[in-house]
């Protein structure tokens, strides 16, 4: 599943990246333009992944002699490091974006970014993340938009990771924990208590998806099980055919309301339909590694960018929003709106500036193991 995990992550960092940036394909692309306005699905799809790797993760460490803490560790290592690395980009872009402007004007204007207007407690909040509770109508997004709208999920993932580590401390009764939160969870889903909107439980079910596909997968109840080779096959035309439709109903603009009629957000309803894909697909990895290995070289060309989206997709994430403002100062001045290579060279070197952040502030606090894996996903 390494492949098809790194290929899915790419796939959920690219759609919150295109969904940010959507106005860009008004011009040139309004058809592209009509679809991405629901990239900001992009974010149940990173909880399934998140559910399905740490779970297994967490089974890891039960089979294991590593104990909760080593888990712990392992996982804010992955991610505060370059969170905090980010913001610190984060702060230096309106000034880059300033310095730009006066190549051209020859007067350099001080930005003056609301960050600015945050004291000591407000920075600590956001370094330690805790900045998401209590944040007035739920609005989640709103407490980091002054620095960076997306850092609120890095709160409810790492909320999760300490979810787990406590189960962990109780090694014997994990999976019990592990039950009685996602029912708790399906609780409040279906009766809705006055629970602060920035903790990690209203997020449970779509990391529960994938949790429950981790599991499903390890018991081997994989769809191989149940089809024939023809019937995989089948089951892979059956993928296709739910993305789609998933494309028909967001170039119509109905797929938010369809998802909304079937279950009981919109959220929930393509976390598992992402889940669902996943199963369908999980027979089709090893294949997969082969072509891009050795196989057909358009397959092969196409397999192995994919999948290094999907290893430098956290850095693509933190940065995305803020460092798209460079390149498109520079892409504008050759390339008009209405030529579709505008929002396509702004996207690629956007891309290139992230795989540079990745290089220096995420690949170093990355596991021996975990760079191995990775570098066994983008080698042939």
């Amino acid at each position: 599943m390494n492949l098809l995990l790194d290929i899915a992550r790419g796939v959920a960092a690219l759609l919150v990246f295109l969904f940010h940036i959507r106005d860009t394909f008004s011009e040139s692309m309004p058809g592209v333009a009509q679809v991405v306005r629901f990239g900001s699905l992009g974010v149940p799809l990173f909880f399934v992944i998140s559910g399905y790797v740490i779970s297994a993760s967490a089974e890891s460490t039960l089979r294991g002699a590593r104990t909760a803490g080593s888990f712990l560790k392992r996982r804010a290592l992955r991610i505060f490091p370059p969170f905090w690395l980010s913001i610190l980009v984060v702060v230096a872009v309106p000034y880059l974006v300033a310095a730009l402007s006066s190549l051209k004007s020859g007067v350099f204007e001080s930005p003056d970014p609301r960050f600015l207007a945050w004291g000591g407690l407000d920075w600590l909040e956001v370094v330690t993340l805790v900045k998401v509770f209590g944040t007035p109508d739920g609005d989640l997004q709103a407490a980091f938009n002054p620095l960076n709208s997306v850092y609120w999920t890095l709160a409810i993932e790492f909320q999760f990771y300490l979810c787990m580590y406590l189960a962990l401390l109780v090694r014997r009764h994990f999976h019990a924990v592990i039950g009685l939160v996602t029912a708790f969870s399906l609780v409040l889903l279906a009766w809705p208590l006055p629970v602060d909107p920035g903790w990690f439980i209203h997020y449970w079910p779509m990391f529960a998806m994938g949790i429950g596909l981790q599991y499903v997968l390890a018991a081997g109840w994989g769809v191989d099980r149940f089809l024939p080779r023809a019937g995989q096959a089948g089951a892979a035309v059956l993928a296709g055919c739910v993305l789609l439709w998933g494309g028909v109903l967001a170039h119509r603009g109905s797929l938010g309301q369809v998802l909304a009629g079937l279950f009981p957000s919109v959220e929930l309803g393509f976390a598992v339909i992402c889940a669902t894909l996943l199963w369908l697909a999980a027979p089709w990895g090893s294949l997969l590694e082969a072509h891009k290995d050795g196989g057909h070289p358009l397959l092969r060309w196409t397999l192995r960018p994919a999948a290094y989206l999907g290893v430098i997709s956290y850095s693509v994430y933190l940065l995305h929003g803020k460092l798209v403002q460079l390149p498109f100062m520079v892409v504008r001045q050759v390339l008009h709106p209405s030529n579709a290579l505008n929002p396509l060279a702004g996207i690629f070197l956007t891309l290139a500036l992230c795989a540079v952040f990745h290089a220096w502030a995420e690949r170093p606090f990355m596991s021996s193991r975990q760079r191995a894996l990775n570098d066994r996903v983008l080698e042939g």
